[in-house]
């Protein structure tokens, strides 16, 4: 007889899904009734979720390294077009700018501290995180 087992998925894997749903918030929370949003670094008017005209916004770091401790942390990500996320390797000189100037130095600095943390992420945590993002994307889009 065989034994019904729950499947359970890795760290890894679960951290993807995690990425994937607070991805999606991130593009989707300050966008207009249209569907657009804004590049953080640039400004460039941009489609929070890619269509078959448009590339769609990336949610970008603030900070480089994409560490667990600042991985899903709505203060430094923030919807990017692909030429600054990617091409210009996060436009950190522009981002860094604003997130200062938006939260202060001291913020900041402390975020830099952060971000040279260790953090293991739990099956738990990442569970209850992609349901927290999940539920705040499904109110988004409805």
């Amino acid at each position: 007889m065989k034994h019904n087992k729950t499947k359970t998925l890795s760290i890894k894997k679960l951290k993807h899904k995690v990425w994937k749903v607070f991805s999606l918030y991130i593009r989707l929370k300050d966008a207009d009734a249209l569907g657009y949003t804004h590049c953080y670094t640039c400004g460039v008017r941009i489609p929070a979720i890619e269509t078959q005209e448009e590339k769609g916004a990336e949610a970008g770091h603030g900070l480089g390294g994409r560490t667990n401790s600042i991985l899903f942390d709505e203060e430094l990500v923030k919807p990017q077009c692909k030429r600054c996320n990617i091409f210009l390797g996060g436009n950190y000189d522009i981002f860094h700018a604003k997130l200062i100037k938006e939260h202060g130095l001291k913020w900041f600095e402390n975020k830099l501290k952060l971000k040279n943390q260790s953090k293991q992420f739990t099956v738990e945590e990442l569970n209850k995180l992609y349901v927290y993002y999940k539920a705040k994307v499904t109110k988004l889009l409805s």
